[in-house]
């Protein structure tokens, strides 16, 4: 899996993605992933445009793999 390094490929991800949430995986390198969280903010306000929520994520090496679900 290559995770993103940067916000606009992941922003694009989101948005070019036409399956359902819970089949979407997204992988973010953790230099995305900044102490005030702002670039995690952008990427939750894509999802929940898309009437997506976060579902949790899993802590790999160097990259974390976010999942979704559909708002409830």
């Amino acid at each position: 899996m290559n995770p993103h390094t940067n916000i606009e490929s992941a922003r694009e991800a989101i948005n070019s993605y036409n399956g359902a949430p819970k089949e979407f995986l997204l992988s973010i390198s953790d230099e995305l992933n900044d102490p005030m969280g702002m670039n995690m903010a952008i990427l939750t306000d894509v999802a929940l445009s898309k009437g997506w929520e976060p579902d949790g994520f899993d802590q790999e090496k160097g990259y974390r793999v976010y999942r979704y679900k559909m708002l409830a």
